[in-house]
């Protein structure tokens, strides 16, 4: 029996068009980047046999092609910018144009063999793009409240104070329909209620994982580590040994992961009784607080894994 062969298919996604490289071909053509040249796109890429298409996350853009071709039957991957671009620099590869990154994603996609992206559903769309805005709007309201001291003028004391009153508004406004979103939908209600169990893992920590984590639960406790990103590396060459380091992941999830640790740290006693051996141990504060980070993600995912609220779990019975 002999094993079909996939053909991948490399798609350099821009605001306005997309670069196409096909393997089998070896050739190359620009799209719009839009709904009908898609739909036609879409239509010639299922005439090729076993077709794989590979795009990077590109804050956005990708996800037109990411649907339409999906919804196509075609296998789709959404692959992390930062491994493909590693993997351009281990290839040797210096020149950049939108042709060669295109095939340079066909080339990742022959080596790496990623599996498909799943389409996020409807609810996780929405929450991940108000989870995007209250990020923007948290930030304006910093920018904002660091300059407020500088202001002389009363007009623009005024229209500032104005300003952040606003945004508080609105943050308010964007969290409020964020937990009405989840609690419409009663598997995203009771995944939410498994998360916010654990102590110290807050509502919007827990919205940012349902959002933009939808594999917990799903992987082993060493690959949802490196999804992330708090999976340390070896550094080691002959007989030198060097620092382990995190890399990669999924940097919004990562952050609330941390922050929630630096609060389960206070409230948890589990998660504190863990930093606190680390530290005993010798381990710089630094590197006990990652490795809490790591711990809560893998007690995160046997929590959705297998269903079972923080009381229920073995951690939780030892504390």
């Amino acid at each position: 029996m002999t094993q079909e062969i996939t053909t991948y298919i490399g798609l350099d996604i821009g605001k306005a068009e997309i670069e196409v490289f096909i393997t089998r071909l070896e050739q190359s053509q620009t799209v719009t980047n839009d709904r009908s040249s898609l739909s036609v796109l879409a239509r010639k890429l299922r005439k090729i046999p076993n077709a794989h298409v590979i795009l990077e996350a590109t804050g956005g853009y990708e996800r037109l092609a990411h649907e339409r071709l999906t919804e196509a039957g075609i296998p789709t991957s959404v692959v992390n910018p930062i491994e493909v671009r590693q993997f351009i620099r281990g290839m040797g590869r210096r020149a950049k144009t939108d042709a060669i990154d295109a095939a340079m994603l066909a080339e990742f996609g022959q080596v790496r063999r990623p599996d498909p992206t799943p389409l996020p559903s409807a609810e996780q769309q929405r929450l991940s793009e108000l989870l995007i805005y209250r990020r923007q709007l948290i930030d304006e309201r910093t920018r904002l409240t660091n300059q407020m001291p500088h202001y002389r003028d009363p007009l623009v004391k005024k229209s500032a104070a104005s300003r952040l009153k606003t945004i508080a508004a609105d943050i308010a406004k964007i969290e409020n329909s964020m937990l009405e979103t989840v609690q419409a939908v009663p598997r995203l209600k009771a995944l939410f209620a498994l998360i916010s169990s654990v102590p110290g893992v807050g509502a919007i920590s827990t919205l940012t994982l349902i959002a933009q984590l939808p594999e917990l639960g799903t992987l082993t406790r060493r690959q949802i580590a490196a999804l992330v990103g708090v999976a340390p590396f070896n550094r080691d060459s002959g007989g030198m040994r060097g620092y382990r380091a995190i890399s990669g992941g999924r940097p919004q999830v990562r952050m609330v992961l941390y922050m929630a640790a630096l609060v389960a740290m206070t409230h948890n006693k589990v998660m504190r009784q863990f930093r606190d051996t680390l530290i005993s141990r010798g381990k710089p504060k630094k590197v006990a607080i990652i490795a809490c980070v790591r711990k809560l993600i893998t007690i995160l995912n046997a929590l959705v894994r297998d269903a079972k609220p923080w009381r229920d779990l073995p951690e939780a019975a030892a504390a």
